[in-house]
């Protein structure tokens, strides 16, 4: 196990207590979701445990869990689909119960929040990127933003409106999931993506995520909602805004994809965060990597999800599946853009876990291909690195075709 990656190692030294627990049955699962994971976080919420062990014992069930996912991978239980998968339902589960706490600890200071009939309102919480496309690895951040349904205030005796009820709520979230204690961190939170980023609060309203959307947002943000999910909070306001943001992408009043303005963000990405060079690769973020694979789905997503709904799938391979199905990838090379996709995947997971830093940078002279070349089955590092070229190559290639050049949809790619 402790060959397989440092970041199990530094867990292991750390707290050797967990490598006991490695032997649970639970391990042996073969796949454990959301309604599985509850239950093991569910100790935190006892009466005992003030706020700093609750945050403590956070961290620690989630590394025990982490652990107990990663150790099912490398055993062959789950494969790397899997794996995230697992990871997400984890972190689905951990989102909730710090949720639950974050409502707790807000209400008991300023009591509930309620509009002018009385009725409590609610909030929901959508995740996009990896984490609302179920694709989250060791190492990934939690990409979320938090919407409440109506204007109102709180019904205690220190009363305050809801948003600043619900922002300050988020930020708890924020600190009981991504404040990095002794115990360490359950999930480093990114708020940046949500409606109005730095210019709103943490929390917004649901009127105001529709205005904001159809009047103010670039259309790269337009774009992230092909990701979106809900992961948390109401299930029922869930439901309306998940409504709401498939309308915005893809209802009659839905602006069309603009690709030229796709292409340019893509280009500043793989210059400004890709970085490549003959001695630095980059698994996300350079030429043909896992960015070009999102920006080839979504882009289709985007063109023809007003008439198909069937492709509107916030992961990625589904995503492409229901595409392929569709005819709007020829079957060749739907299942080849899936196959290198996953293969990319693989490639990142393995890095994370080998505690590359930073995460996702492939130094082709460096230690790591030889040790993913070993854990992917390739008969040497060169083999690893010359297929790893072809694969992006082709990526790249594909992408160029989808998102051409002069902003239009090629037509051998309808």
């Amino acid at each position: 196990l402790c060959a397989r990656g440092e970041l199990l190692t530094q867990l292991l030294v750390t707290q050797p207590e967990l490598l006991g627990a490695l032997a649970s049955p639970a391990n042996f699962v073969a796949h454990k979701r959301k309604r599985d994971f509850r239950p093991e976080l569910a100790p935190v919420f006892a009466p005992r445990l003030g706020r700093a062990e609750r945050k403590d014992g956070l961290r620690q069930i989630k590394q025990a869990q982490e652990l107990g996912i990663t150790w099912r991978m490398l055993l062959g239980v789950t494969d790397a689909e899997r794996f995230s998968l697992e990871m997400t339902a984890l972190a689905d589960a951990a989102v909730a119960t710090a949720w639950q706490m974050a409502l707790e600890e807000t209400a008991a200071e300023h009591g509930v929040p309620r509009d002018e009939a009385g009725a409590m309102i609610p909030a929901a919480i959508i995740g996009i990127g990896k984490f609302g496309g179920r694709e989250l690895t060791t190492g990934s951040d939690l990409d979320l933003f938090v919407v409440y349904q109506r204007p109102g205030w709180t019904d205690g005796l220190a009363s305050i409106e809801a948003h600043v009820f619900y922002g300050r709520a988020v930020e708890t979230l924020s600190g009981l999931l991504g404040d990095i204690t002794s115990a360490g961190i359950v999930f480093p939170v990114d708020l940046r993506l949500r409606p109005g980023s730095k210019g709103s609060g943490f929390a917004t309203s649901l009127d105001a995520v529709e205005q904001y959307y159809r009047e103010w947002a670039d259309p790269w943000e337009r774009q992230t909602l092909t990701r979106a999910r809900l992961v948390g909070g109401d299930p029922r306001l869930g439901r309306q805004l998940r409504k709401l943001l498939d309308a915005l992408v893809y209802g009659a009043r839905a602006l069309p994809p603009d690709l030229k303005e796709m292409r340019a963000l893509r280009e500043r990405m793989e210059k400004e965060l890709g970085k490549e060079s003959p001695g630095r690769l980059h698994v996300k973020f350079g030429r043909g990597g896992l960015v070009d694979v999102e920006f080839i789905t979504q882009a289709l997503q985007m063109l023809h999800g007003p008439r198909l709904p069937a492709i509107r799938r916030a992961n990625i391979i589904q995503a492409l599946s229901a595409i392929k199905a569709a005819g709007l990838l020829p079957a060749e090379d739907g299942d080849a853009l899936t196959a290198h996709y996953r293969f990319l995947r693989r490639v990142s997971a393995g890095l994370r876990l080998f505690g590359a830093r930073p995460a996702d940078i492939l130094e082709p002279a460096g230690p790591l291909p030889g040790r993913l070349a070993k854990s992917l089955d390739y008969g040497s590092r060169k083999e690893f690195l010359d297929d790893y070229r072809r694969r992006t190559a082709w990526v790249r290639a594909l992408y160029d075709r989808v998102v051409a050049r002069d902003g239009r949809h090629r037509e051998d790619t309808q």
